[in-house]
């Protein structure tokens, strides 16, 4: 580990690996388990350091937060233009994103949001805001209630697989059923479920 007084500064890098350590902690242990000291330490830097880029734990919070929401927002973005059906582009995106199961930088991201807005509601505004914004951007094609349901469901797939702890085959089985049922043909059967 570099000494942190000797370190070259480069103030939007130690911010940003501050808020990437805030994120582990979060989506690990929600807002109760992270702790000003403890995000120092992750990142590399003293207590001071932390507090020169964010005045106290909730401004450090409400960072993160949009900071992950950027990262979602930029994969959202990524998966609505690789998308070739435009009705449920959104939908397919959101459930895609809330129930990958990969070790990846997005299910880590959407871990910590979820878990932030477990734990601590009164953040919940920053999620609600974006939600609302991309729902608004894709109205044409994502206002229907089958998709809104389907949005909802992938919340409760991803609640259920998270107090489980653990991935099944049902859980990628019905993260597949979901995303089928977010194209136009499928709407039309819709009352079938």
């Amino acid at each position: 580990m570099v000494n942190a007084y000797q370190r070259k500064k480069d103030p939007e890098h130690i911010r940003k690996l501050i808020l990437e350590n805030t994120m582990i902690l979060a989506a690990e242990k929600g807002v109760s388990g992270v702790s000003i000291q403890t995000v120092a330490e992750m990142a590399g830097v003293t207590k001071g350091g932390v507090f020169h880029h964010f005045p106290n734990k909730k401004a450090l919070l409400e960072a993160m937060l949009h900071f992950v929401m950027s990262q979602i927002d930029a994969e959202t973005e990524k998966l609505i233009c690789a998308d070739t059906e435009s009705y449920g582009c959104f939908t397919r995106a959101y459930i895609e994103i809330t129930l990958n199961a990969n070790a990846t930088a997005v299910s880590r991201y959407w871990d910590a949001i979820s878990m932030t807005m477990l734990t601590e509601p009164d953040l919940n505004a920053i999620w609600a805001q974006w939600l609302e914004k991309r729902l608004s951007i894709h109205a044409d094609t994502d206002q229907s209630l089958q998709l809104k349901i389907l949005r909802y469901a992938a919340d409760g797939v991803w609640l259920t697989g998270f107090a489980e702890m653990k991935l099944t085959e049902d859980f990628i089985k019905m993260k597949q059923e979901l995303i089928s049922r977010t194209y136009p043909a499928s709407s039309q059967s819709f009352n079938g479920l």
